[in-house]
């Protein structure tokens, strides 16, 4: 038998996705886990682990939609050469019917370990980062207003008014972007006319 596993860790993942992967093998019976890696009711996938015999074939998207580390993928790939499997992991193209693939299983397990850590490390920042303007994408809802200009700006403003520099040097001396330069002189102005 043909079997397949896949597992969608959130609510907007779709099983489409892994779907087109499995479009080129002839699929007996799916399997599949609406749950996050860290879930430990993977109940679709312990069905699996019960129906499978000697000869079947697993087909699996990828490494990371099979185990949640390292230690899990080995441990699962052990128990379905045990049980007589053979276990196909399409996108990084290799499967358990040879005996690297546990040094296949613990490199890419490895690399999609730390890939999942610096995604919750980037998604982390971004919720600090949305909480410090008080948003939910993280971006600021326009810029933040000027309150306060750096303390070379009137030197540097006259040069530039007076044509001893351009706006991209003034923008370079005060090592800020040229359009928050023109923010700048737009609030310089504002301030001055108030005087």
């Amino acid at each position: 038998m043909n079997y397949a596993y896949q597992r969608v860790s959130t609510k907007r993942q779709d099983v489409k996705r892994q779907e087109i992967s499995l479009d080129n093998y002839k699929i007996d019976k799916k399997y599949i886990d609406k749950a996050s890696g860290k879930n430990m009711d993977r109940i679709q996938l312990n069905k699996l682990k019960l129906v499978v015999q000697q000869g079947d074939n697993i087909y699996v998207e990828s490494i990371s939609r099979l185990g949640r580390n390292v230690n899990d993928l080995r441990e699962l790939g052990d128990y379905f050469v045990k049980k007589g499997a053979v276990v196909h992991f399409i996108k990084e193209g290799f499967s358990t019917n040879s005996n690297m693939y546990k040094f296949y299983l613990t490199i890419l397990g490895a690399v999609a370990e730390i890939e999942l850590e610096n995604t919750n490390e980037r998604v982390r920042e971004g919720i600090k980062k949305a909480k410090l303007y008080g948003t939910k994408s993280g971006r600021s809802i326009g810029r933040p207003p000027i309150t306060k200009l750096p303390p070379n700006f009137e030197k540097y403003y006259d040069k530039c008014i007076s044509d001893e520099i351009t706006k991209v040097e003034f923008a370079k001396l005060m090592e800020v972007s040229r359009r928050t330069i023109y923010r700048y002189i737009d609030f310089y102005k504002m301030q001055k006319s108030k005087e």
